[in-house]
């Protein structure tokens, strides 16, 4: 007995309700169908596959098939489904559900090759060298693609059309389609610039103002770049601004063996003198200075024999004897790059004083121990200073002491 028979023996005897009837029933049966077959795939398959992947020594199949992927398998499986079981069961359709079912298919086929190419990407990421070529602004132009693809095919089963007509149709809104993409062309096209260049790598340290950003790429696609800031909020810089506006990458202080100390000092002019015979002999008891007042009063000695008076000769000062103490101080400090530049110069004097500047790098490059060498150095150079009968400039302060009877 069939559905007719059914409706018959219930007294329907009219053509369209029992055309209804027949057509909701079926629909309900195909619904089920659907979902059943769609909790197989997500749940059961999904558990098999998940478990078998889990026991093998590799780990690329543990990186493809994650949750997302079975999701969108199981998507592709429940429209294939109902189509077998309709024709097995000879229902016959509408041309409407033949339109559902088949959009549904290539919308899912989407999906899935979708997932792969996500997977893809992940066991790509998973090699050390996805930080400098990362891949993911490619994997979303071939997602962007395959989409255009499936919304051009469902149009045309919806409208029972030749894709190629549809093609030439579309090419009339090309001015249209470039606006809309706009962001996404111009991505694409900074992408490959940004990767071909090596401009920018995930985990790159950049300084970008115009965006607020200073902090680690965190990701590279193909509109934006992701920037984790110190402060741990997220910067999102569209892909094109990367090319067309300035940033600063800090990457080759990280591939280098430190990191740059550049500050100075202001020394008060008024404090800068020869150096006395006391100060020489107390000086001189200084591991890092005996030897260079010995040869350096020897030379000063020899050259300006003949000298009557300081005007015609010269002789050690405090800033300068200064300048070589810390010159031996640093070559002598672990915690400073012996094999980079280091020195410490006198800049153009000014209002201010004499800026005495320390150039040297840092052989510790994280962030916080780098201020710890950095402080650590000019504490003892404000520490010694004194010793030399040298002053920082300061401004006068509004404050006083009180000095009791």
């Amino acid at each position: 007995m069939d559905l007719t028979e059914i409706w018959n023996v219930l007294g329907l005897e009219q053509a369209w309700q029992v055309e209804l009837l027949n057509t909701a029933v079926q629909l309900a049966v195909m619904v089920l169908v659907a979902w059943v077959a769609y909790w197989v795939a997500r749940k059961w398959v999904a558990r098999v596959v998940s478990h078998v992947a889990g026991r093998t020594a590799t780990t690329w199949d543990d990186l493809m098939f994650n949750r997302h992927f079975f999701n969108c398998f199981a998507l592709l499986v429940a429209p294939i489904v109902v189509r077998v079981v309709s024709d097995l069961a000879g229902w016959e359709h509408g041309a409407w559900f033949y339109k559902v079912v088949n959009i549904w298919t290539v919308v899912a086929m989407v999906l899935v090759v979708s997932a792969v190419l996500d997977g893809a990407n992940r066991i790509y990421d998973s090699y050390p060298v996805s930080r400098n070529r990362p891949i993911k602004a490619f994997v979303q132009i071939v997602k962007v693609f395959l989409f255009c693809v499936a919304f051009i095919i469902g149009v045309s089963v919806l409208l029972e059309k030749d894709p190629q007509s549809l093609l030439v149709g579309l090419s009339a809104f090309a001015a249209v389609l470039m606006l809309v993409f706009k962001d996404t062309i111009l991505g694409f096209v900074a992408g490959v610039q940004l990767l071909a260049n090596k401009m920018v790598t995930l985990g790159d340290w950049i300084v970008m103002p115009s965006a607020n950003a200073d902090g680690e790429v965190l990701e590279i696609n193909l509109t934006t770049v992701k920037v984790q800031n110190w402060d741990k909020t997220i910067s999102t810089i569209p892909t094109y601004k990367m090319v067309s506006e300035s940033f600063t990458n800090w990457r080759g202080m990280k591939e280098s063996n430190g990191r740059r100390i550049k500050r100075s000092v202001n020394i008060d002019v008024q404090s800068v003198h020869y150096l006395s015979d006391e100060e020489l002999e107390e000086l001189k008891k200084s591991d890092f200075l005996r030897d260079y007042i010995t040869a350096k009063l020897a030379e000063l000695k020899a050259k300006y024999a003949e000298a009557n008076t300081p005007l015609d000769g010269q002789h050690l000062t405090n800033i300068g004897t200064f300048r070589e103490y810390m010159e031996a101080w640093i070559a002598k400090n672990p915690d400073v790059a012996q094999d980079m530049v280091h020195m410490v110069r006198q800049l153009q004097p000014g209002p201010t004083g004499i800026p005495l500047e320390i150039y040297c790098f840092s052989a510790r490059q994280a962030w916080v121990e780098y201020e710890r060498v950095q402080a650590d150095l000019f504490d003892h150079l404000f520490a010694v200073l004194p010793l030399f009968n040298l002053r920082i400039f300061q401004y006068p302060s509004d404050s006083f002491t009180v000095v009791g009877k």
